[in-house]
């Protein structure tokens, strides 16, 4: 049987073929992504807008309006991130070509 000897150290368990940078379009989504949800959080906060649940269950004019922004809201970042991985799938093809 052969003996192996497999070395210990941090750089020879690195897996050589992952090892890279993350792509900046993922980086700019991230931080923007992150930026959006701190806006998000203070543009439709109850200490900003004054809504309640008591006022909502009343019956309070104008909580439909938040729907279509939600909507767009989720379709827009998704969109954003959908066109950045075909961007990068085609990245790729071209560069093995």
């Amino acid at each position: 049987m052969a003996d192996i000897e497999l070395e210990d150290s941090a750089d020879a368990l690195q897996a050589r073929e992952t090892a890279h940078d993350v792509p900046l379009g993922v980086k700019l989504l991230f931080a923007g992504l992150i930026a959006w949800g701190v806006y998000y959080l203070y543009a439709y906060s109850p200490w900003t807008t004054g809504w309640t649940q008591e006022a909502d269950l009343q019956g309070a004019p104008g909580t439909g309006v938040n729907i279509a922004h939600t909507i767009a809201y989720t379709a827009i970042p998704a969109l954003v991130a959908l066109v950045l991985g075909v961007s990068m799938a085609r990245r790729k093809k071209a560069a093995k070509k």
